[in-house]
């Protein structure tokens, strides 16, 4: 059991303004379903929140085609931290993804998503791919 609002949260897809980080990081485990609402009239003291119970059907496989599971989960937090930012300015801003605005402009192309998007409209399977491109190029850089 939780906040309503927190559980609205895990359970949110992309394009809602609940959607966020912790959407895709509970999303990438488990299939959330919120079962139940329950008012504060049922606690004492009560509380000034409705609360929610959620379940957690665990995914039996974890998605495919992860290269980096940290980088990806940074590569989401940055698309996040800076929410009113479009997806490339917050991943170029981002100082922990060293990713320069070519690679993330080239990334996206890649994928045929505008450079205005913003990180709310992907969706996880969206952020695997981007991540990967990413991180592709990381590694082409290096070499």
């Amino acid at each position: 059991m939780v906040q309503k609002e927190v559980a609205e949260r895990m359970k949110a897809g992309p394009g809602s303004k609940e959607y966020g980080a912790i959407s895709l990081a509970v999303q990438y485990y488990a299939q959330p379903e919120i079962v139940a609402t329950v008012s504060p009239a049922c606690f004492i003291p009560k509380p000034a929140v409705f609360s929610s119970v959620i379940r957690l059907k665990k995914h039996l496989s974890l998605p495919e085609n992860i290269k980096d599971e940290e980088f990806l989960f940074r590569v989401i937090r940055a698309a996040f931290n800076q929410r009113r930012k479009t997806l490339a300015n917050a991943l170029t801003n981002a100082g922990d993804l060293n990713q320069s605005r070519e690679d993330v402009s080239i990334a996206l192309k890649e994928m045929d998503l505008n450079e205005s998007i913003r990180g709310e409209a992907l969706s996880l399977k969206q952020f695997i791919e981007l991540s990967s491109i990413l991180l592709k190029s990381r590694h082409s850089a290096i070499l």
